[in-house]
């Protein structure tokens, strides 16, 4: 049978909150590596947003880009704000300290085994997710990157964001989390080593 136009419909029976996009449209682009450049794919959107970037990160190393983007947009005037796991400010080129030396607002997420969320909602209604970490070593990896751009999916992620905020604690010093989490942090740069 020749492959025309495929047509998919799920229907999952999930609990609540679930994001029905059936009457709104959503444009969707994806990156994949390490067949392709995922952080410039990360960069691009970071440098159209306007307004307001939040970002969820598992880890976030300088090296990729992305830590230098987000500066960037700083730099510009567009509120970004960052919700961290434990361990993400002691990892090796952790790109926390910059962002925090620049003025932006960090909280780290401790009430979560492993805050392993790799996202960021721009402007509100672009929302880039996937398995991708906002690291250098992410390129070498098989890693996704989406980009969706709906103001539904962007208001779930922005509100999940504002649920792990609420419940986190603000980072002033890489030492403060660093002696806390330093056998986590040990394990987390040897895994990242690796990845």
């Amino acid at each position: 049978m020749p492959f025309g136009h495929l047509v998919l419909s799920i229907s999952v029976g999930l609990a609540l909150p679930v994001v029905d996009l059936s009457s709104t449209p959503a444009t969707i682009a994806t990156c994949f590596a390490p067949e392709n450049d995922c952080a410039a794919f990360a960069i691009r959107a970071i440098d159209r947003a306007r307004h307001e970037i939040l970002v969820g990160a598992y880890n976030l190393t300088t090296g990729s880009g992305i830590v230098e983007a987000l500066l960037g947009a700083k730099g510009r005037g567009v509120d970004v704000r960052l919700v961290a796991d434990r361990t993400a400010p002691c990892q090796r080129n952790s790109g926390i300290d910059p962002l925090a030396r620049a003025g932006i607002p960090i909280w780290i997420d401790h009430a979560a085994r492993i805050a392993h969320v790799k996202t960021m909602v721009l402007d509100s209604s672009v929302t880039l997710m996937g398995s991708y970490n906002w690291t250098a070593g992410a390129a070498r990896n098989s890693e996704d990157l989406n980009l969706v751009a709906s103001p539904v999916v962007g208001a779930a992620y922005a509100a999940h964001w504002h649920e792990r905020l609420a419940i986190s604690s603000p980072f002033n010093r890489r030492e403060d989390w660093c002696r806390i989490a330093s056998g986590a942090a040990e394990q987390s740069a040897t895994e990242e080593t690796r990845r």
